[in-house]
């Protein structure tokens, strides 16, 4: 890759510029007003500059979407091929020249460059953020043209996914799969590729298998999860959608002893809802509980609040889910919880056995991609969304097809 700056009395002769010099295929990265003479030269010109970046391609490797056969020519471009190899390297080197400017940067600010000329060293600082910027925008664009033999819409669809923070590897996965699948004259039609895009990422959402038998009536449903995930307002919402809507016979019961007024909001909303509730402080309590609620169709037990970094508090939190031998165990995240922090939360939960994962405050995250990727990674069953405080309206069970078009849209669907 070559780069290179270029600078003219206007936008036109500085473009002119640099296509005599590296071509059509040259891209502008960056582009400023600059005043010639420097920075303390009032007298100076004010002229415009680019920065502009070519790659340098082997004559006879130029890809050509129409010149081949399109499942065949993604798969060429997919392949871990030596100009794959190559654009990794320049990545790798541009990052790493990137962190040379960095320190070069923090070096200037010691007290031993203060005996420079001042304008000297405001230029040079100037020379180095642009330079810093330059690279930068070379990285994003160098991410963003992985796949140019494809069509326009995967294209677009592809720089979506990764926008909206789908990880990049299952983004190309994605699109791999698609564009398998297609012929010429389908690629053609915009709409029927994002449906397509959209198909593909529902299929990487697991569902829940088929409920197990068992000798008691009652269906019992177990939240568990971080502090502060709204695991006590969620099991209001399902209480009353399961009394008020589906008009089950419904019980609550909750072992969350330990926060101030967890019981207390409960016991508030299940009289409110006329629904039975029974508190348990040890897990041995809890099947005189589950035996007073035998009769009842379903039986919530809304559980303590855990930090995933206390081995010792999961492994109470666990007893109590033992004792409560759930028919399903919903693991209960922060849809705005970063993704290491969300992925620690999914490994460290797995002592209490969560078969559902449920996101919480779906409407205070910014992008979607990072949860289809917890997903798909860890092939839990996704059973609900929460979007609001309101019970019971602000949640919902969200299918896969639905789920996967909030992730291509990066908003929440409306019913």
């Amino acid at each position: 890759m070559r780069i290179k700056k270029f600078v003219g009395h206007t936008l036109k002769d500085a473009s002119e510029q640099m296509k005599q010099e590296l071509g059509p295929d040259a891209i502008v990265v960056s582009s400023r007003k600059v005043t010639r003479g420097g920075p303390f030269n009032f007298l100076g010109r004010e002229a415009f500059e680019i920065t502009a970046a070519v790659d340098d391609v082997v004559p006879g490797q130029q890809n050509n979407y129409r010149a081949r056969p399109a499942a065949a020519g993604f798969q060429q471009q997919l392949g871990r091929t030596a100009q794959e190899l190559e654009e990794q390297e320049t990545l790798a080197s541009l990052r790493r020249i990137a962190g040379q400017y960095d320190r070069t940067g923090r070096d200037e600010q010691r007290p031993a460059r203060r005996q420079q000329d001042p304008g000297e060293l405001v230029e040079l600082r100037s020379d180095m953020e642009d330079v810093k910027g330059t690279l930068k925008a070379i990285v994003e664009h160098l991410k963003h043209a992985k796949m140019p033999a494809l069509p326009d819409t995967l294209q677009k669809a592809y720089g979506r996914l990764v926008e909206h923070e789908v990880e990049e590897q299952l983004a190309v996965e994605v699109i791999q799969s698609v564009i398998a699948r297609a012929n010429q004259e389908q690629m053609g039609n915009k709409q029927y590729m994002e449906r397509q895009v959209v198909a593909a990422l529902a299929g990487l959402i697991p569902l829940a298998g088929p409920e197990r038998s068992r000798k008691k009536k009652s269906r019992v449903i177990a939240l568990v999860g971080p502090t502060g995930v709204g695991k006590t307002t969620t099991i209001a919402k399902l209480a009353a959608i399961h009394k008020l809507v589906n008009g089950q016979d419904v019980g609550l019961i909750s072992a969350d002893t330990y926060r101030i007024g967890a019981i207390e909001q409960l016991r508030t909303f299940a009289g409110i809802a006329d629904i039975p509730m029974e508190v348990v402080y040890k897990p041995s309590e809890m099947a005189v509980a589950l035996r007073k609620f035998r009769a009842k169709d379903i039986v919530f037990v809304d559980t303590v609040g855990r930090s995933q970094r206390s081995r010792k508090e999961l492994t109470d939190l666990a007893k109590f889910v033992t004792a409560a031998d759930p028919d399903e165990t919903h693991l209960v995240v922060n849809a705005s919880t970063n993704v290491r922090t969300a992925e620690d939360i999914i490994d460290q939960f797995k002592i209490v056995k969560p078969n559902r994962l449920l996101f919480s405050k779906l409407d205070e995250a910014v992008t979607y991609g990072p949860l289809l990727t917890l997903i798909h990674k860890h092939n839990i069953p996704l059973s609900y969304v929460t979007t609001g405080q309101a019970v019971p309206d602000d949640i919902r069970v969200v299918d896969p097809a639905q789920f996967a078009a909030m992730v291509y849209a990066g908003e929440i669907a409306h019913a």
